[in-house]
């Protein structure tokens, strides 16, 4: 391009068209468009036709946007206008566009200082602002995100770590406010200064690896008293566009009440072994369906003959001539169905030195339950009442023999004296043949506690014979209830029997039920002259009830009036002889022919017994 360089205006002009930055000379007060260089030009969208137009002609959509009030403004005082980043709609390609743009009015003066017209230089920086734009939006975005988040989450700037953000869950985890927003680290949680938290969030930042923190403790302030904190906790790195650290974003999860529950539980447990390891009765716990042994303290250990190398195998594992017998299995009952099982005397083959031996124990297997009433371990305290059994066996063998071997000279006794009696009364000596009498009289006690006794030891030996017939329930009853009249001239006994029903059992047994029952209500109503008995049907079972008014049975005792050998306790004892047999001996008979028996009472009032047998 030939141009004369001695032409100071062509080279002027030329300089403005060619320049990159957009500008414009607006003359007068109507602003026409006296120059406008390619740049401006391609920035308004038009081209060099609208030079000698006026600015609001050439560009009617600036029409509500403040650019021609500023030229105004500019035109009348003289005073230039700058402004950054402007924002301007421009339509362009026929659409209209948002442009921003860093611009300078200049007002041009004459001789006289009069303001003839206004330079425009303008900058585009479109691409810039909108980029700003993205990077607040998505920085808002990620703010929001923070304050969204479900765990606890902040930004700190800097190597002052100044808290840019904190959402509210890190800030509760802080125990603090938005008041520390804005302030450095250690100016908004001063208690942190000794502990180690400073010293790794510096490293991060100049290392660029996160830390990762797990049930980790913090000593922090609530309501002016410094209290322990756990948590899990990550320090992440927080980089710019060039990769360098300008910060660290913190994200917690505060543990404390998991923590707490499980340190308080362990120190539960642990107590709880202690306790276990220092009963001194036989004590196991059990996890598992599959019997896992848990804990066995050396008395358990010893009752199996074994060590501590049990510990953490299963029962069959540990203990292998269990197998056959009925404990594994019960124990597992028990964690499936959440019962607790209860036996006494019960007999167990164990190894000791090598060899099977029998042993009996009195034991419970008692379930461990969690919150939500799953059972999760079984407890098991077991007694060894191996010498008791073995001494009641003895017991029940003297007995047994002592009671047959009492039998013969008691029953030829007895025939002497009743031969004795008829002798005598026919001599006519009244007196010496009622003395007899009652001597026979206390015979057929003697020979009752004596059948009592070889009963009991039938039973204790499984050898009780029964032998079931068919027969009219209510016909033996009033039959029983006859005899039974004889034998008190005091008590009237007065029978409602309505069951009309056969039944099917051992029919002397079950008289000597009801002798027993009678007999007692005779004896323990002394002052009463009375006893009702009542039968009848319900449910297909016949049941019969035996009531006195006597002294009764306190509800704490009832629970033992079946037991072998009690007795009424107290002073009463003399004045209610007995063996403590009786009831104990029905009871059997009735639970052997598939009956129920029970006692209701109160102290004073007197007692009502009850059994109840198939129809």
């Amino acid at each position: 391009m030939q141009i004369d360089l001695q032409n100071k205006v062509s080279l002027f002009n030329i300089l403005i068209e060619e320049s990159e930055m957009p500008i414009g000379l607006y003359v007068g007060e109507d602003f026409k468009i006296e120059v406008a260089n390619k740049a401006i030009l391609s920035a308004w969208g038009k081209d060099a036709s609208v030079i000698g137009m006026t600015l609001v002609e050439a560009l009617p959509e600036l029409d509500g946007q403040p650019f021609i009030k500023i030229l105004q403004e500019v035109f009348e005082t003289g005073v230039a206008y700058e402004a950054k980043e402007d924002k301007a709609e421009i339509i362009k390609d026929g659409v209209r566009q948002t442009f921003y743009f860093d611009l300078v009015y200049k007002p041009l003066k004459d001789q006289n200082g009069k303001v003839w017209a206004v330079l425009n230089n303008a900058t585009d920086v479109t691409e810039l602002v909108n980029a700003k734009i993205k990077v607040k939006e998505s920085e808002e975005l990620f703010r929001q995100m923070i304050y969204d988040a479900p765990v606890a989450i902040g930004i700190l700037r800097g190597p002052d770590f100044v808290i840019e953000d904190a959402n509210d869950d890190l800030l509760h985890i802080w125990r603090k406010d938005k008041s520390i927003l804005g302030l450095k680290l250690l100016e908004g949680l001063p208690e942190i200064h000794d502990q180690p938290f400073p010293e790794l969030l510096m490293q991060v930042y100049q290392t660029g690896i996160p830390h990762y923190g797990y049930e980790t403790r913090a000593r922090l302030e609530h309501n002016g008293k410094l209290d322990d904190y756990y948590f899990n906790f990550v320090y992440d790195p927080v980089r710019d566009k060039n990769n360098k650290v300008t910060g660290v974003m913190v994200v917690a999860n505060d543990i404390t009440t998991q923590v707490k529950s499980r340190d308080a539980f362990r120190e539960s447990e642990e107590r709880f072994r202690n306790l276990v390891h220092d009963n001194p009765m036989p004590t196991a716990l059990y996890e598992t369906e599959d019997i896992i042994i848990k804990i066995a303290n050396n008395e358990m250990l010893k009752l199996w003959d074994k060590d501590a190398s049990v510990i953490g195998k299963t029962m069959e594992v540990a203990i292998p001539e269990l197998e056959g017998q009925p404990f594994i299995g019960i124990l597992k009952d028990v964690f499936r169905t959440g019962i607790a099982y209860h036996a006494d005397q019960q007999v167990a083959e164990l190894s000791v030195n090598g060899s099977l031996q029998k042993f009996w124990f009195n034991f419970t297997y008692k379930p461990l339950k969690n919150a939500e009433g799953k059972v999760y371990a079984i407890l098991h305290a077991a007694i060894d009442v191996t010498k008791q059994v073995q001494l009641q066996k003895q017991k029940d063998e003297f007995l047994g023999i002592a009671s047959h071997e009492l039998k013969t000279p008691v029953t030829s006794i007895k025939a002497y004296a009743q031969v004795l009696e008829r002798m005598i009364r026919n001599e006519g000596d009244e007196k010496k043949a009622n003395m007899v009498q009652k001597m026979d009289v206390q015979l057929n006690r003697l020979t009752g506690l004596i059948g009592d006794l070889l009963d009991v030891t039938k039973i204790q030996a499984g050898k009780m014979t029964f032998n079931p017939v068919h027969f009219d329930f209510d016909s033996m009853v009033q039959e029983m209830v006859d005899e039974m009249q004889h034998t008190t001239s005091q008590h009237l006994i007065n029978t409602s029997l309505n069951s009309r029903s056969n039944v099917y059992v051992d029919k002397e047994r079950i008289g000597q039920v009801i002798t027993n029952f009678l007999s007692n209500a005779i004896k323990y109503s002394s002052d009463a002259n009375s006893i009702d008995v009542a039968s009848y049907a319900s449910d297909g079972e016949v049941v019969l009830s035996v009531r006195d008014y006597g002294i009764g049975i306190s509800t704490e005792l009832q629970h033992l009036v079946f037991d072998q050998f009690y007795r009424v306790g107290g002073n009463l004892q003399h004045t209610y002889p007995g063996l403590g047999l009786g009831l104990y001996i029905s009871s059997e008979i009735v639970k052997n022919e598939g009956g129920r028996i029970w006692v209701e009472s109160e102290e004073g009032e007197g007692s009502t017994f009850y059994f109840a047998l198939k129809i």
